[in-house]
């Protein structure tokens, strides 16, 4: 693996910070330099790892954790066994599914040093992120950590979307100008390997999808989902319709029938008694909870509007959760 081409962390750790974000091209190494970091320092130190993913079936074919970098290592013997990794016999790293993390409380963590949160951002349609993925994460980095101040993160996604829980939690702005971009002990890097993207498009695939929007997310790292068509503030004639309630955001639903389009704002009337929860978390005694949108004539009417071209979202973010909502309703 040529070190020139693929992502190498160094840099990133070299600033320290505890929750390390690193946003790359698709291909790019990212993975892989995760598991040659980690296989180095537990040879090293005998420090372990913990290798994160969202749901347990992303563990299907765990067992070939090590196959693609044992190869660098030839004098060194590796194995899984279910969740667990071992180098030369001794436990190296575990397997972990974020989903079912908190069921490891008894579990001893105590030489991990480095966690890998691998695809944190989703990029599928077929996969949701968990409800209050954030605190989920964050209790089980202190079932790991405890009063440990050297248990550090790298959270690894390709250029999906600057708008997920992650960053909404900390308010991370983010910008394709900026390689890092740091807050405290939180670090974002964005990365973009121009020889990676070179030798991207001297092969044959990297030709046909050049200049494409597939092209553009997996190679020139621009986020796929962050188009800002349907952004657009709400006209000062709109009127408010009905709130929904999700992930602890409440939004509110307005139309001007003298345009003939519905937007979606953080704005609402709070005064209103049409307000809808779409989970079983967000539901109380002055909140219905809809888990269809065919049981509300409000939230048919949103849907309809959005897939008919004519919903506006105040920002980006908005615009991302209320996909979201719609394809919750949907279901």
């Amino acid at each position: 693996m040529a070190n020139d081409i693929y992502y190498n962390p160094q840099q990133l750790l070299s600033h320290n910070c505890l929750f390390n974000f690193v946003v790359g091209n698709r291909g790019a190494g990212k993975t892989y330099s995760f598991k040659r970091l980690v296989i180095k320092r537990f040879l090293k130190t005998g420090a372990q790892f913990i290798y994160l993913r969202r749901y347990k079936t992303e563990f299907k074919r765990f067992e070939n954790f090590f196959n693609d970098i044992a190869h660098e290592f030839p004098e060194h013997e590796f194995k899984v066994k279910g969740s667990v990794c071992y180098i030369d016999g001794k436990v190296a790293g575990w397997g972990v599914a974020l989903s079912t993390a908190l069921t490891l409380k008894s579990v001893n963590f105590e030489k991990v040093e480095f966690i890998g949160f691998d695809e944190f951002v989703i990029d599928s349609k077929l996969i949701h992120y968990l409800s209050n993925e954030v605190t989920a994460f964050l209790e089980f980095y202190e079932t790991v950590a405890r009063l440990r101040d050297n248990v550090r993160v790298l959270f690894l996604s390709n250029a999906v979307s600057v708008v997920n829980p992650y960053f909404t939690y900390w308010n991370i702005k983010v910008s394709s100008q900026r390689r890092f971009t740091k807050i405290g002990h939180i670090i974002v890097e964005f990365v973009r390997n121009e020889e990676f993207v070179q030798a991207k498009y001297n092969t044959r695939f990297g030709q046909i999808i050049k200049g494409t929007n597939y092209g553009d997310y997996a190679v020139e790292n621009k986020f796929l989902k962050d188009n800002l068509n349907f952004v657009e503030k709400k006209s000062k004639h709109a009127k408010f319709e009905f709130s929904v309630i999700y992930k602890n955001h409440r939004y509110g639903f307005w139309s001007d029938f003298r345009n003939g389009v519905i937007y979606c704002s953080k704005n609402y009337d709070p005064s209103s008694k049409i307000i809808y929860a779409i989970t079983d978390e967000e539901h109380n005694y002055n909140v219905m909870l809809i888990k269809s949108a065919n049981r509300s004539p409000f939230l048919r009417m949103a849907i309809e509007a959005y897939e008919g071209g004519y919903m506006r979202f105040e920002d980006l973010e908005i615009k991302n959760q209320c996909i979201e909502i719609f394809g919750v309703l949907k279901r």
